[in-house]
């Protein structure tokens, strides 16, 4: 499996690519991303715990929404029951759920090196009415130490790069987390212009879709789902004939 150098003009078609996988499956789209968006809901009213979990079940919750579109995207038919595939199937559920742990341990590396403006952050989302400490925290930092700032922001920019890919790669190539994690941040740093188009894309639709108390969001999950396979498929050279194929070995 190579990793493929793309145009930058390719994040374009991705989003194409989402829009045309969700407009195919939209019922399936729409009944996981309603699925989704009340797991990490629910999730995330837990006090302190909500975030770890959400991060260990993301890669879980993300299977139904990646299959869907690998369905649309290659003329299959998806069905509501792909959304549980991640948690019922053990070739998934095991190594996904030891990508979650790595991304909780991340997280908690993150929140310490990040540290204030981490534990700003962090009250902001729990306690209401403390997200002015956040932009004061923001610019205090920026005008104090603004070279520590931008090592912050690449610190989490590398985060999530190392992740990006991970779940599609442990999910269609069958890769263990480690090699996973390594392999999404070596093919994001080398498409870091698409990548970062496709990112400020995702950035402004996601302001967009807040509006309307937030139902844009339905929309947006698969869409973006869809982007980011297409974006995967692009990125890492497809599976060669006679190569083993963990979802079309189980006919999903």
């Amino acid at each position: 499996m190579k990793i493929q150098l793309v145009d930058f003009r390719r994040a374009f078609i991705w989003l194409g690519a989402g829009w045309y996988a969700f407009k195919t499956s939209l019922g399936t789209c729409l009944a996981l991303s309603i699925t989704f968006l009340l797991a990490v809901m629910l999730l995330g009213m837990l006090p302190f715990v909500g975030i770890p979990l959400i991060a260990l079940f993301i890669p879980l919750l993300l299977v139904g929404l990646l299959v869907t579109a690998h369905k649309s995207l290659t003329g299959a038919l998806a069905q509501v029951e792909d959304g549980l595939l991640g948690f019922n199937d053990p070739r998934f559920s095991k190594p996904l759920l030891l990508l979650g742990a790595m991304m909780v341990a991340g997280l908690l590396l993150l929140f310490v090196v990040l540290y204030p403006l981490s534990g700003e952050i962090f009250k902001a989302l729990y306690l209401p009415g403390s997200e002015t400490s956040v932009i004061v925290t923001l610019a205090q930092m920026a005008e104090s130490f603004p070279l520590g700032l931008l090592l912050q922001v690449g610190l989490v920019t590398v985060f999530l790069m190392a992740f990006f890919y991970a779940t599609p790669l442990v999910v269609f190539e069958g890769q263990a987390p480690l090699e996973a994690v390594s392999a999404s941040l070596l093919a994001c740093l080398r498409n870091i212009v698409p990548l970062t188009l496709f990112g400020i894309m995702t950035l402004l639709l996601g302001i967009l879709a807040s509006f309307v108390f937030g139902l844009g969001y339905l929309v947006l999950i698969p869409v973006l789902t869809g982007a980011s396979y297409a974006s995967f498929r692009d990125v890492f050279d497809p599976v060669e004939p006679g190569e083993s194929n963990l979802l079309d070995a189980s006919s999903v």
